[in-house]
Order: C-alpha cells, then sequence, then structure tokens
C-alpha cells in the first residue's frame, strides 16, 4: 500500500510539471501573438498616416488653385459669327530677281465662324497695294532697271483655326493658331516689257494672333502671318542680255530654277464685331 501511495504521488507530480509547463507555453504564445498585434497595428497606423497626408496635400492644393466662377479668369465665349475689318502690312521678299511684289499696306474683311469646340473656320478678302520692281531683261546691269511701280494684289482666302483656351476666354483672351489657303489675283504693270507677270497665284499663309474681347460683340485682333507663293520666270531672265552680251543674265540658269517660292511676313489688327451670339 505504501507502495502504491508513493507511485501516485510521483504520477501526481509528473502532471502537475507537465501542465506548469503548457501554461508557460500557452503564455510565451499570447504574449507573442501580442506582440505581433501591437506590432501590425502600429503598422496600420503609418500607413493610414501617411496615406491620409499624400490624398490630402494634392486636395489642398487643388483648392488653392481653383477659382470660385465669380473670380475665374475664364469666360464662356458666345461669339458664333464675327466680322471684321482687317489692316495691315505685307512685306517679305521680292525674289532672286527682284520683281515680285512685295512691301504695302494690306486691307479687307473677313468672317469668322466658330464651330464646336476650339476650331473655327474664315473667310477673307484683301487688297494688298504693293510695290514692284520693273527690269527690263534686255538691257546690262547697269541700265536694266526702269523703276519701281505699284501693282494691287487681291488675296481671297478660306482656312481654319484652332483656340487655344477652347470655348472659353482667358482675362478675354483667345489666343489661337491657324492656315489658310487662297488664290492671289495680281493686277498688270503697264510699264513692264519683260514679259514677266504675277498673274493669279496659290497661296498659303501659316498664322498665329490673339483676340480681345473686352465685350461679347466687341473683338480687337493682333495676327502674325507668313502670305506664301510662287513666282514664274520667263525665259529671257536666264538668256544673255541682248544690248550687252558679254555680261551675265539676269538669273544664272545653272543655279536657278524658272520658279521660286517666297515669303512675305504680314503683320494685321482687325475690328471685329459678332454678328450672332
Amino acid at each position: 500500500m505504501h507502495a502504491s501511495a508513493n507511485a501516485i504521488t510521483r504520477a501526481g507530480r509528473a502532471c502537475r510539471g507537465r501542465l506548469d509547463c503548457l501554461m508557460i507555453v500557452n503564455r510565451k504564445i499570447v504574449e507573442g501573438r501580442s506582440h505581433h498585434v501591437k506590432h501590425f497595428g502600429c503598422r496600420v497606423k503609418r500607413i493610414a498616416a501617411v496615406s491620409c497626408l499624400v490624398l490630402g496635400v494634392p486636395a489642398a492644393l487643388g483648392a488653392q488653385v481653383g477659382h470660385a466662377p465669380e473670380s475665374s479668369p475664364y469666360r464662356d465665349l458666345r461669339a458664333k459669327h464675327v466680322l471684321s475689318l482687317t489692316a495691315g502690312y505685307l512685306g517679305g521678299s521680292s525674289g532672286a530677281a527682284g520683281v515680285g511684289p512685295t512691301n504695302g499696306p494690306i486691307f479687307g474683311a473677313r468672317l469668322d465662324l466658330l464651330l464646336g469646340g476650339p476650331a473655327e473656320v474664315f473667310f477673307g478678302l484683301e487688297l494688298a497695294d504693293l510695290d514692284r520692281l520693273v527690269l527690263d531683261p534686255t538691257q546690262g546691269a547697269t541700265s536694266r532697271v526702269k523703276g519701281t511701280f505699284n501693282q494691287s494684289v487681291v488675296l481671297a482666302e478660306i482656312g481654319l483655326a484652332l483656340r487655344l483656351t477652347g470655348e472659353k476666354t482667358w482675362h478675354g483672351l483667345v489666343p489661337y493658331v491657324g492656315l489658310g489657303l487662297g488664290v492671289a489675283f495680281g493686277q498688270g504693270v503697264a510699264q513692264d516689257s519683260s514679259t514677266f507677270e504675277f498673274g493669279t497665284k496659290f497661296h498659303v499663309d501659316p498664322r498665329l494672333g490673339v483676340r480681345w474681347f473686352p465685350s461679347d460683340r466687341i473683338n480687337i485682333r493682333f495676327e502674325a502671318r507668313d502670305v506664301v507663293w510662287r513666282l514664274s520666270y520667263p525665259a529671257l531672265f536666264f538668256d544673255p542680255p541682248v544690248n550687252a552680251p558679254e555680261e551675265p543674265s539676269l538669273l544664272d540658269p545653272v543655279t536657278m530654277d524658272d520658279t521660286e517660292w517666297t515669303h512675305h511676313p504680314t503683320l494685321l489688327i482687325t475690328f471685329g464685331y459678332a454678328i450672332r451670339l
């Protein structure tokens, strides 16, 4: 009996030891999980704080950049059809022979039809009062100049422009770029016997400008163009002078073609009125 009691006592102590070990292990596990949970919670808080900062800064910046409608620099562009009077100056090259018309005032009228979005189509009719040098290619270099005479050139065109501010004005301003295509009709010059004629020319003119709208109907435009057309030279310009055969021809047939594109920078101002809003 005594031996059995001792055996039971030892077994009980062993069980208590195992239970104590299990409790210690379980406490360590719980403590470890708590540590990881706390660490994870800190990471979540840090991520949330950074997210709020990142998402909040653009919103704050947007609030600073934005404008209330009454204080915005942008206004709706109400003008739909605009009729304008044009005045300016056409300059540029007279070509290698120097006989192309250039350098003079230009006047005219223009109709702008505003399309949807930033686009508008325009129609123009203008008269340029230009200077033209008249030469006699049958004479030598010292005596071939006959003088500078007036030549009128009518320019009819159609084109497309793109407004950089779309359907809005910015502080009343509307900058734009565009391209015009048309035909130029040159008046004859009676004093010219060289057989050179300006005649009828196709022309293309890229442009840029800005319009100012002090009101919905009234606008003033400042525009710069490059009017480009092609001159054609007669065969007489490439032949040696009849009255001075020892001198070279007016144009070198080796280095020059019988046609030449010339550029004519043009500055204009227009005064417009919106005939339709």
